[in-house]
């Protein structure tokens, strides 16, 4: 059966609330909160197979331990007709108008890309749009990716992957962002098409 990290982050990758999730699973908002705070030690095989079925629905593929990882995808095949949310928050237009380029070019993907240019828009950005992924500039003005990632941290809905960018590659700040939940950390000095769709595509299937 899935588990409560699953349907956690197939929430976050998807933007579907609890709300919604209830309503389209046909159980009432509390039970699902209490599944998610684990108030429930215990919960019914049909109603965990009833959130499955929903989220399955919206095109989230569940892996689990027998099948060699446990883990959620949110499949291509499913997002061919609807757009997937990814956000862009950099200070550099140049590196955003080349991301939303590379996104535009991705096969088997199409997405809704939103963007900001520093760390605060960025996280009203995140608050608005329910993005199933963000991709976060490290080093910007005011606010960094560390003080932008903090906030999201604090938004009652589950994170979506996050996927951090620097100009400035360093390891201790790899390990600090990767320790934090990040999913993958990126050298703009490096980065290819090919390692970029590499980490979106990890992201959406983690």
């Amino acid at each position: 059966m899935i588990s409560v990290e699953q349907i956690r982050a197939a929430r976050a990758m998807i933007g579907l609330g609890q709300k919604e999730l209830a309503q389209k699973a046909g159980i009432s908002i509390a039970t699902l909160n209490n599944i998610e705070r684990q108030a429930h030690r215990d919960p019914k095989l049909s109603t965990l197979r009833a959130i499955q079925s929903a989220l399955e629905a919206e095109g989230i593929e569940f892996f689990t331990e027998t099948q060699g990882r446990q883990g959620i995808c949110l499949t291509p095949k499913s997002n061919m007709f609807k757009a997937i949310p990814i956000l862009i928050v950099d200070d550099s237009r140049h590196d955003r108008l080349t991301y939303k380029r590379w996104l535009d070019q991705m096969p088997n993907r199409k997405f809704e890309i939103f963007e900001a240019s520093n760390g605060k828009t960025g996280f009203e950005a995140f608050a608005d749009h329910k993005p199933a992924c963000v991709i976060l500039d490290f080093m910007m003005y005011g606010i960094d990716g560390f003080q932008v990632l903090a906030e999201m941290k604090q938004d009652k809905e589950a994170m979506p992957p996050i996927i951090f960018v620097t100009g400035l590659p360093s390891e201790a700040i790899e390990k600090k962002a990767l320790a934090q939940g990040v999913c993958a950390y990126l050298d703009k000095n490096q980065l290819s098409k090919e390692q970029f769709y590499g980490a979106i595509e990890n992201a959406l299937c983690r």
